[in-house]
């Protein structure tokens, strides 16, 4: 290989990886021997080659054709396969494009014409034919050539070329190397002991993860007993298991990405193929603006390009989006346009006393800057209109991305400057359009960001890795992947694949295949080894029958786990104990929030003092249509006006129909005005809760006709305050109605469940109790009013019977000779669960239900049983 660079020869290899760590492979070789300056290793993939010269010659002949990029050529099989004549029938014309390209280039590297396709026939073979006719004919329309021909209109190398020898070679290229390129380099052999087993020992794991834990320990273990220790690990399901493996080897080779100050660095290993360019930092946020800076865009998008970190220049930039945010979930529709949705956050900012954040003014800057293309327009055009709305939106603040990142922007722009070229195979596009053709080639293109030579080089491929290393490590050997099974490639006809020796078409190829790469291993590395994990859905796997029979199997060692906990474990210092169950006692300027703060110190401490003292409250989101607080505050507006106007059970059975439905219309319009002056979804929503709460107020109202006679004393007397321990809560109180000999009866509206949640030493809710307890003076009875669609009647706690309907009989008020005696018990109760509250009391002691829809799982350290969920505590637990 040395010579061959040194005689000026191009080096060619079948594929960009082999490439690449040729390239590495000569890199390292001068620095060892001391070199500091060297010509540039001339090593380069066979496809890559081909495009440069054809490029070349473009340049200096007019005439020569053009060269399809991927996109290019992607979006042409796309619209042929459209535009034909069986396109209605596909289900997934995309896949059928992917799927014929994918045909036609293995034709192309095997030779097959299309006269041999043609002879064969059948439904696919013909579909296959004609797409490739015409996309060969649009191809000479346009008078470009698709990556599948690079190769015909070169007769002869434009330079002097070398090939090394590699089973990576599909045939065609072969025969034209072998006929042009002379004899192949063939690979070096590593020094290993003679009649070597082909792999020892085979290690078997329970699962993947266990698996990739064992190789990067051996990994880590070689590189502490060699630092210049060199290893090639195939993983041949690597694009499905990648997140997987990159958590194995960052546990033990890169550590310092799972501590949170992490930024960046060089790891010891590296992994082929790299991740989707759509995956990084900077192209994913660039991507993402785009989308929600066109069109009705849902409130969840929006949130997240408010929030992302990228456009913001500072922690208070940060904090005021994020508080903004809060402010839209409480007031924003489900869905808005995009300069909608600019409107609504400057206008809630104002209200709320919050900065806008500057993401609001870049958005508005991006925004302005591609509503400059109107209607269809080239890609060039598109693509330079981009780049000016990357740079003033999301990429506005690049100086603080580190290189991976840099990288990737690069490599975007790279991306930007290949469709920018695309105008005469693409034309002019629309703006969803183009921004698909972008959205789609990044997704399509990987990349990884050069952070040096890696010592473990980790490959998605089976094959040759040519070069000598320390160590090889074979994964996923087993007997349903090595030989790997027989897979024809759709649309051409099996036989046709046989006949011209496509080797994923026929089981003897592929046998074959993997008894050659077998004996090219061996020769690869002094220390080979093999492993294979048992299949997620199979159960149990056997080895593949290929690797020698008297091979010893060992088990995975008993200290791996998953990789995280074993490094934290390994790493992490001694914990001391320690219970820490109270907080500092509650003081001006906190207050709290009202019934609430005793409902979730009723449930569990910890939760008391979480949501009212540390904030920890749950995001809204909003929802289509009315939310169902909101449509529980229609219900208690258009009850609240019902009522102001009937004041008694005596006008409310004198009414006649005609008056009623006037009077709930009148409720119902006004309660819709009031809530949509602070969340309007729509005219489609309130039309459907008007019909919604027309059909359900009579019915409730027949309800409130079956009471005892009544009088309305208080009407939603509007915020009150009790006051327990010390501490004040506010409160407001549905209605108090007034029986004829006086006495009082409390009722708070629900418009979802309603049970009697207000028993018990700790119970789940004492709004009730706190309610009865400010308003006690003659007061027999407590209630909630069911009020929804299959549920309309009264929960209550009654010393009299029949007070909400007739036949209803006096409830146990928990015991108490009397209602009045039960307010005692309930006032000691809140009181001590004020007075807990007060004192910073915290414990996690959650009863029997409250864990069951707590947010705070991320905070909370209630013990957690796999099987059983969170342990839950008695009604009288301390």
């Amino acid at each position: 290989m040395h010579a061959s660079l040194a005689a000026g020869r191009t080096l060619l290899a079948p594929t960009a990886e082999l490439a690449a760590a040729l390239f590495d492979a000569v890199e390292r070789s001068n620095r060892t021997a001391g070199l500091t300056v060297w010509p540039t290793p001339r090593i380069r993939d066979f496809t890559s080659w081909l495009r440069e010269h054809r490029l070349r010659r473009q340049a200096t002949d007019p005439g020569a054709l053009g060269v399809l990029s991927e996109v290019e050529e992607r979006e042409l099989w796309r619209r042929v396969v459209l535009d034909g004549d069986g396109a209605g029938g596909l289900l997934e014309p995309g896949g059928a494009a992917d799927a014929a390209r994918h045909a036609r280039r293995l034709m192309a590297d095997h030779g097959i014409p299309l006269a041999a396709l043609e002879a064969y026939g059948g439904e696919e073979a013909n579909a296959l034919l004609a797409w490739s006719r015409e996309f060969e004919r649009r191809c000479a329309d346009l008078g470009v050539a698709g990556p599948a021909a690079l190769l015909d209109a070169l007769r002869e190398p434009p330079e002097t070329i070398a090939w090394v020898e590699s089973p990576g070679w599909n045939p065609v290229a072969r025969r034209w190397l072998a006929a042009h390129g002379g004899e192949p380099l063939q690979a070096p052999a590593a020094s290993a002991p003679q009649n070597r087993a082909v792999v020892e020992p085979l290690l078997h794991a329970d699962t993947a993860a266990e698996e990739f834990a064992a190789i990067a320990a051996w990994a880590r273990a070689r590189l502490a007993q060699n630092p210049g220790f060199r290893a090639w690990i195939s993983v041949a399901d690597l694009g499905e298991r990648r997140a997987e493996l990159l958590d194995a080897f960052d546990a033990e080779l890169a550590p310092q990405r799972f501590t949170q100050a992490h930024e960046g660095g060089v790891a010891a290993y590296a992994v082929a193929g790299g991740t989707p360019l759509a995956a990084f930092a900077p192209v994913r946020i660039a991507l993402e603006t785009l989308r929600v800076t066109s069109g009705v865009v849902p409130f969840e998008r929006f949130s997240a390009v408010l929030r992302a970190a990228d456009y913001h220049s500072s922690p208070q930039d940060a904090s005021s989006a994020a508080r903004l945010d809060g402010a839209l979930r409480e007031r924003a529709p489900h869905a808005l346009d995009f300069g909608a949705w600019l409107g609504l956050a400057e206008r809630i900012a104002s209200e709320f006393g919050v900065a806008p954040p500057s993401a609001i003014a870049r958005l508005r800057d991006m925004a302005g800057r591609l509503a400059q293309v109107r209607g269809p327009a080239a890609l060039s055009r598109w693509a330079a209109t981009w780049i000016d709305a990357f740079e003033r939106g999301p990429w506005a603040l690049r100086q603080r991305w580190s290189s991976a990142e840099f990288q990737a922007a690069e490599r975007l722009r790279e991306l930007l400057g290949t469709l920018a070229s695309a105008d005469r195979v693409l034309g002019s596009q629309s703006r969803a359009n183009a921004e698909r053709l972008l959205a789609t080639a990044a997704r399509d293109t990987a990349f990884q960001p050069q952070t040096g030579i890696a010592p473990i080089w980790i490959s998605g491929a089976r094959t040759d890795p040519w070069l000598t290393y320390d160590g090889l490590w074979l994964s996923g050997m087993t007997e349903t992947r090595w030989p790997p099974p027989a897979e024809p490639v759709p649309l051409l006809p099996v036989a046709l694949q046989r006949r011209f020796d496509v080797r994923p078409a026929s089981a003897a190829l592929q046998l074959a295949h993997a008894r050659d790469l077998q004996s090219r291993w061996v020769l690869r590395a002094p220390e080979l080894r093999a492993s294979y994990a048992n299949s997620q859905t199979a159960g149990r796997t056997a080895a593949s029958p290929l690797l020698r029979t008297s091979l010893v199997e060992v088990a995975v060692p008993a200290d791996v786990t998953v990789p995280h906990w074993r490094h934290a474990l390994r790493e992490g210092p001694a914990l001391e104990e320690l219970d820490d169950e109270r907080a500092p006692p509650f003081a001006d300027p906190e207050r709290t929030h009202g019934v609430a703060t005793l409902k979730a110190q009723s449930r569990c401490a910890f939760r008391g003092f979480a949501e009212t003292r540390l904030s920890s409250d749950s995001l809204s989101l909003p929802t289509p249509g009315f939310s169902p607080s909101e449509r529980g505050n229609l219900v208690h507006q258009a009850l609240e006006h019902i009522w102001s106007a009937l004041g008694s059970s005596a006008e409310l059975a004198a009414i006649d129909p005609a008056r009623q439905a006037e009077l709930i219309a009148q409720s119902v319009a006004g309660a819709l005005e009031r809530v949509c002056a602070r969340r309007d979804p729509g005219g489609r929503w309130r039309e459907r809760e008007r019909v919604r709460l027309a059909a359900l107020l009579p019915r409730w109202l027949d309800v409130e006709r079956q009471r005892a006679p009544f009088v309305i004393e208080r009407l939603e007397p509007g915020r009150q305050l009790a006051y327990h321990a010390g501490l004040e809560f506010a409160c407001r109180v549905d209605r108090i109605d007034r029986l004829e000999d006086g006495a009082r009866v409390l009722i708070d509206y629900k418009t979802g469940a309603a049970a009697t949640d207000w028993r018990g030493d700790r119970p789940d809710n004492p709004q009730l109790p706190v309610y009865a307890l400010l308003y006690r003076e003659r007061l027999v009875a407590v209630a909630y009013g069911r009020v929804n669609a299959t549920h309309l009647d009264f929960t209550a706690e009654s010393e009299r019977a029949g007070v909400f309907r007739a036949g209803a009989r006096v409830t146990a008020l928990e015991g108490a000779p009397s209602f009045g005696a039960l307010l005692d018990v309930w006032a000691a109760r809140i009181e001590r669960l004020a007075a807990d509250f007060a004192d910073g009391v915290a414990a996690v002691a959650p009863t029997l239900e409250a864990c069951t829809h707590c947010h705070l799982q991320g905070v909370c350290r209630v013990p957690t049983n796999r099987d059983d969920g969170p342990t839950t505590h008695r009604d009288d637990a301390p």
